[in-house]
């Protein structure tokens, strides 16, 4: 279960345990003031322990709201089982292209087993659903599966975000199959009227009823292509440490920024730290994979991430 949904239901049970130990000293009820300060001191330590507790399986918790939810009695089945379908599609993909990279444009998603959540309760207030990484042992440390899912919530987050800088910082790394998911996700959501909130280790999102509705018309009129394995000349300007990079193209002058992919991003940073031969600031033949977005009545905008370095571009002495 996230920490934040346990954090709050032990809140929640001590403000009432609270309100019950002040009646039974009004009422000089001892043996009943006894029980309720230790059962106060127990959920003191509990939330002591989720103060230093650090997740390390995934888990987040879905509540929905709207017409097809009754309250906090029931939700319509299917409904339900869609929208849980679309949330673990969202997942397997993302972590997919954690394993793979870019997935392809059809077929079945590799490695989908190892992604897979469990319904492992259902939520009390609102109706919704708690989903959990389910392993035979503890963890030692944060599994990869927990990552995808915060990242996979940040991304929903992002997608509905009214802020359109946060938006385009979402689909600058998303490909087609993923785009695609989020699509069907929030298409179901609107579809059904609904709200969504989630909670996610120690946070909370909520979606609104216009956040749901942005997503989908955004995801809607979404187009991608990608280009792979682009060759250009220019100088290099990096930042290792942020994976970032600028490049002035040869012969436009035209300057491209975007992000260092993980494996030149740790050689470069080596060559720097360890003072060897830098790549900073000299002219380069590099691979750049390049991501083209579309939108209705919008500028064109381009994504790019530099793949890798090929040679270097030996200038004449003068």
């Amino acid at each position: 279960m996230p920490t934040k949904l346990r954090r709050d239901e032990v809140s929640a049970e001590r403000a009432t345990v609270c309100a019950l130990l002040a009646q039974a000293n009004e009422v000089g009820d001892l043996l009943g003031a006894r029980q309720f300060q230790r059962r106060l001191q127990k959920l003191d330590e509990e939330l002591r322990v989720l103060g230093r507790f650090e997740e390390r399986s995934a888990s987040a918790a879905l509540f929905f709201s709207g017409p097809k939810v009754a309250g906090s009695r029931g939700i319509e089945a299917d409904f339900a089982g869609d929208a849980l379908e679309r949330f673990q599609d969202l997942v397997s993909k993302t972590f997919a292209r954690r394993e793979l990279g870019n997935l392809g444009a059809r077929g079945p998603v590799a490695a989908r087993p190892d992604s897979k959540l469990m319904v492992t309760a259902v939520t009390r207030g609102s109706f919704g659903f708690v989903l959990e990484e389910v392993g035979d042992q503890a963890e030692a440390i944060r599994t990869q599966l927990s990552e995808v899912v915060e990242e996979v919530v940040s991304f929903v987050s992002q997608l509905a975000d009214p802020a359109e800088d946060v938006f385009l910082e979402a689909v600058a790394d998303i490909d087609s199959r993923l785009l695609g998911s989020a699509r069907s996700f929030f298409t179901s959501l609107s579809n059904a009227q609904a709200t969504l909130k989630i909670v996610e280790g120690d946070r909370e999102i909520s979606l609104g009823r216009d956040d749901v509705q942005r997503g989908k018309d955004r995801t809607e009129g979404l187009v991608i292509t990608e280009r792979e394995a682009v060759q250009l000349n220019g100088r290099l300007f990096v930042l290792p440490a942020h994976r970032r990079f600028e490049f002035v193209l040869d012969g436009t002058g035209e300057n491209i920024s975007g992000k260092v992919a993980a494996e030149p991003s740790r050689e470069i940073g080596d060559q720097l730290l360890g003072g060897l031969f830098s790549p900073i600031g000299r002219r380069w033949v590099a691979e750049f994979d390049i991501r083209e977005v579309t939108r209705p009545q919008r500028p064109v905008r381009h994504f790019y991430t530099l793949v890798r370095l090929i040679r270097e571009i030996v200038e004449a002495p003068p």
